[in-house]
């Protein structure tokens, strides 16, 4: 019995051929497969190349987190374990000066700090590809320090000259108050009085004292005595603001110069890290070392748990040392595990240090011999945590032989326990299916190979019992009910009784291929109805509908599928006669690109996140605005002479 099937249904046929039949014959069957969805997870969220199927562990700093199975970081580390050590004249030369740098700015150097010869050495430095020009991005955040230093004294020399000028004019004006007058008036007054009125007043009295007659035009009364006022009081609004533009000035240089320390060791250049504070120690000797950042930032929080002070330049520099000395002592450990053979430790520990230090020179230099042997153990454990997950537990206990030959630190109770434990429960549902099958009762059997197969659904046993079963004639109704419901398109049915077809189809390549197809297809219709019906639930019918209008489009003859569908139309109404608006527009002979993109819109604004709405908006804006290439810059050169004082 043969049907023909449209294409894009359940179950496709192969081209040119019928059904399957109770004949073999020749013919591929083309099966249409859909890959797994795997959830996606934060890049620090959860691992890194570690090689255990149990979670591992990073500490670093008082912190703790996860750093296993990160496809990532893990890509990283492996690209980092087949690359060859760093070792050219190039990086040899760029590590020279780099310690160079450090022992000019060190206050041990002999003479004291060198901080001009120190500079000197940053554009070589940076010329080395693996600088990745941090050091002259060091150089440029020092050359607008010094250039803030030297706007700060050129401020205060003017401050000194403009308090030079205030005093000569309070000089002269004290002494205009003390002694001019005007000496045609020939006029004095009491020293306790007004110049007329009163007992005695007019004339030198006797007992008393006389002073300067308070005459407009000359002492206290003149207006040069006013303009000298006025002038002192701008000289000292003058220096005031000065003053606080040079705070401000300083400060914000600080702040600069502070973020880009920070900067390097966030991306973990710590040798970086001590060149920039010991440069700041040069730059800044007001002693003011504390960091401006911002108290519940990161880097504050790590430094005050550390220290149990405030964030320091002197602290920071102390980080960077004590994480050099760990990746150091990390690597060494690595060298020291690997020549023991002791593989599983030794690949940890490298996957901390890396993780940590992964340009610092110990890390760089590490022969790719020695990590080639900590990839080889690390790729095995990974198959055979994919052995696992996939429950093909013969591999997985050949994996486990292996590893155990070539790690002699190879923890293998976990793996083994779950290989023996499941294998067992295997075993033991295809023992209760024959038994099942010897007395009639094919419910159970049925019912014990399935829960067999989801044990382990490589289980040679499961040969053995299909062996048997296809010697009885329920097998035989099973096919002949499969090739049934195959001509009838009642691919439903088929799913509904599947492991009673399964075994009696065992061994014939093309009802086996069919069969295959039609369950991971309608497993794909029913996964996507049941996201469609949480999306309902929440409110959210648009992205429902869309969902399944996109599976509709592979299998338009499943019933259930199109009753879901007929279901959401309604609720949908106004977002589904945007769309077709829209491709109505887009498809006409008369293409109406405007009026189809305004639709487009339309949908979109209707359901925000609708995907095909996207689409057509991608696809209709790239006809109408063609993308351009963008054209490469080029950054000024710098300036070689701007260091001096």
């Amino acid at each position: 019995m043969s049907t023909a099937v449209a294409a894009a249904q359940v179950y496709t046929p192969p081209p040119g051929d019928s059904q399957p039949s109770s004949n073999n014959s020749g013919g591929d069957t083309v099966i249409q497969r859909q890959p797994q969805e795997k959830n996606s997870k934060p890049v620090f969220g959860n691992e890194l190349p570690f090689l255990d199927p149990s979670s591992e562990l990073v500490s670093w700093n008082g912190h703790t987190w996860s750093a296993t199975d990160n496809r990532l970081l893990a890509a990283r580390f492996e690209r980092y374990l087949n690359e060859p050590a760093d070792d050219s004249d190039a990086a040899l030369e760029y590590r020279e000066t780099i310690e160079q740098i450090l022992e000019y700015v060190s206050p041990h150097h002999p003479g004291g700090p060198d901080f001009s010869a120190a500079v000197r050495l940053l554009p070589r430095a940076s010329g080395f590809p693996g600088d990745a020009k941090l050091c002259d991005s060091l150089s440029q955040a020092i050359y607008a320090a010094v250039l803030a230093k030297k706007d700060v004294n050129k401020t205060r020399t003017l401050n000194t000259a403009m308090e030079d000028e205030k005093q000569r004019l309070i000089d002269s004006s004290d002494w205009k108050a003390r002694h001019e007058h005007d000496p045609s008036l020939n006029q004095t007054a009491p020293a306790g009085g007004g110049g007329g009125g009163g007992r005695g007043g007019g004339g030198n009295q006797p007992g008393n004292a006389s002073r300067p007659a308070q005459n407009p035009g000359a002492g206290v009364q003149s207006l040069e005595y006013q303009d000298a006022l006025r002038r002192i009081a701008e000289i000292e609004a003058l220096k005031k603001t000065n003053t606080a533009k040079n705070e401000i000035q300083l400060v914000q240089a600080k702040i600069q110069y502070q973020a880009l320390m920070i900067q390097f060791f966030v991306q973990r250049r710590f040798q970086h890290v001590m060149m920039a504070a010991r440069f700041y120690h040069q730059i800044f000797t007001d002693g003011d070392n504390q960091l401006h950042i911002d108290k519940k930032s990161d880097v504050s929080k790590m430094i005050s748990e550390t220290f149990g002070t405030s964030p320091t330049v002197a602290a920071l520099d102390s980080l960077a040392s004590e994480a050099i000395r760990d990746i150091d002592k990390g690597v060494d450990a690595f060298k020291f595990l690997s020549e023991r053979g002791e593989l599983e430790s030794a690949a940890k520990r490298l996957s901390e240090a890396y993780m940590v230090g992964e340009f610092m020179p110990s890390i760089q230099t590490l022969p790719r011999e020695e990590k080639r042997r900590v990839l080889l153990y690390v790729r095995e454990s990974y198959k055979l945590i994919a052995a696992l997950d996939a429950k093909d537990y013969d591999a997985a206990a050949e994996l486990v032989e292996s590893l155990k030959e070539t790690a002699g630190d190879f923890d293998a109770t976990k793996a083994e326990a779950a290989i023996a434990t499941y294998t067992r429960v295997s075993n033991m549902h295809i023992d209760s299916a024959k038994l099942a099958a010897s007395t009639g009762d094919n419910e159970k059997a049925a019912s014990e190979i399935q829960k067999a197969m989801e044990v382990w659904p490589q289980n040679p046993k499961l040969a053995e019992f299909d062996q048997l079963v296809n010697q009885s004639g329920a097998l035989v109704q099973a096919r002949n009910d499969f090739d049934r419901l195959l001509s009838e398109n009642n691919y439903r049915e088929i799913l509904k009784r599947q492991y009673e077809i399964a075994p009696a189809i065992q061994g014939d390549s093309r009802r086996e291929d069919a069969f295959k197809q039609i369950i991971t297809n309608i497993y794909r219709i029913d996964g996507a109805l049941a996201k469609a019906s949480e999306f309902s639930k929440m409110g959210q019918d648009y992205a429902a509908w869309e969902q399944l209008a996109k599976l509709r489009e592979e299998f338009p003859d499943d019933p259930k599928l199109g009753r879901e569908l007929e279901q959401l139309a309604p609720d949908v109404a106004d977002f589904t006669k945007a769309l077709n608006e829209a491709r109505s527009l887009e498809e006409r002979r008369d293409r109406q690109i405007g009026s189809a993109l305004s639709w487009y819109l339309k949908a979109r604004s209707i359901y925000p996140a609708s995907s095909m709405a996207q689409e057509g908006i991608d696809r209709l804006v790239t006809e109408v605005l063609p993308r351009e290439q963008p054209e490469e810059t080029r950054s000024p050169a710098d300036d070689d002479g701007y260091y001096e004082d």
